[in-house]
């Protein structure tokens, strides 16, 4: 048996990278009526955001929480920078397991594995980034730690469609005073830590 305290646990980031060719045309179209160029972002722009976030300690692993259809692109965990190690279910070995799973299922697995992550990052006009977040900021209220938007305990968490800080993702939290679920079913650009 391993002992803990000579293995403690690896930090990680995880990102919910939504960059499907049905989610790029599906936000372009809500982009242009919603006269607004923060719902969409590239593989390119994800990866750029996500290496501007100061609080990330080097080197970190990132684990892309992507969907089935982009698990046999080789791509998606390149071109990430130096010190930013990134894997998906694909390159951790677990594709057999997971492929076995129902969709739910499936879902289940990348949202637990986002909510426990030391910093999550994802889109602001995703239900599943969405769902996320508010668990994380939950926890966060628990924890007594709702007003250091989660750096103090472990977790942050940043929308990459959104500019924020220093050319980054904008710091995120929900919005435990909103007593509708339209930004979390719908999405919003107006994401912030208070």
């Amino acid at each position: 048996m391993r002992d803990a305290a000579m293995n403690p646990p690896v930090p990680y980031i995880a990102v919910h990278m939504r960059i499907e060719k049905d989610w790029m045309i599906h936000c372009k179209k809500w982009e242009q009526r919603s006269n607004s160029n923060e719902i969409c972002s590239s593989k390119q722009e994800i990866i750029h955001k996500v290496s501007q976030i100061t609080d990330l300690r080097r080197p970190v692993v990132v684990y892309l929480a992507v969907s089935d259809s982009l698990l046999e692109d080789d791509s998606i965990t390149s071109g990430w920078r130096v010190g930013m190690v990134a894997f998906e279910k694909k390159r951790l070995g677990v594709t057999d397991i997971y492929n076995r799973q129902p969709y739910l299922i499936k879902s289940a697995i990348d949202f637990e594995v986002c909510a426990r992550a030391d910093v999550f990052v994802g889109n602001s006009f995703s239900t599943f980034s969405n769902l996320v977040v508010l668990s994380r900021t939950q926890r966060l209220y628990k924890l007594g730690e709702a007003s250091s938007c989660g750096e103090n305990a472990g977790l942050s968490s940043y929308a990459y469609n959104v500019i924020g800080d220093e050319a980054g993702p904008q710091r995120w939290m929900a919005d435990m005073s909103d007593t509708s679920l339209q930004n979390i079913s719908y999405g919003t650009n107006n994401v912030s830590c208070h």
